[in-house]
């Protein structure tokens, strides 16, 4: 009896390795190439090796430089939109650290959610002229409940 990954296989035709090659030089992972051609990826690699005269990529290689050039641009304008870098690698289809590398590479400052600078006591002018909590936090930028924690120090909502 077969086995059921033997009856599954995709004869592999020159022209799929001319693909796949195509598609490895784009910045395209061997296992994504496989599973587009309905193929072993080992064996994807050894015939890109020897019939598309394919230079493999060594594990130290990395992997920012094999991006596609619409990735690595489409990672480029999320840093300039100021996402995270976890949204962005879930955008881009790439780990975190694939968008860690790419933008110390080219010099970009990834957005760390740093807390944004907002004027304290323009808030607290506001509050004792009694603006709702929202107001302010709308005029300042930032959320509501950062609003009222900060006009609110813990020490003075302990129960005493």
């Amino acid at each position: 009896m077969a086995s059921p990954s033997s009856t599954t296989r995709t004869r592999i035709t020159d022209d799929m390795v001319d693909t796949a090659a195509a598609l490895y030089r784009q910045g395209w992972t061997l296992r994504e190439i496989a599973v587009e051609q309905r193929c072993s990826f080992q064996r994807l690699s050894t015939l890109l090796r020897q019939r598309a005269d394919v230079q493999m990529r060594t594990p130290a290689h990395p992997r920012a430089l094999r991006l596609s050039p619409d990735k690595q641009a489409a990672i480029r304008a999320a840093v300039e939109q100021k996402m995270n870098q976890s949204e962005i690698a879930r955008l881009t289809k790439v780990t975190p650290s694939t968008v860690a590398r790419l933008a110390e590479r080219e010099n970009l400052t990834l957005f760390r959610g740093k807390r944004p600078k907002w004027d304290v006591d323009l808030a607290r002018q506001m509050r004792a002229d009694n603006v709702t909590y929202r107001k302010i936090a709308d005029e300042v930028g930032v959320g509501i409940m950062t609003v009222w924690r900060r006009l609110n120090p813990a020490s003075s909502r302990m129960p005493g």
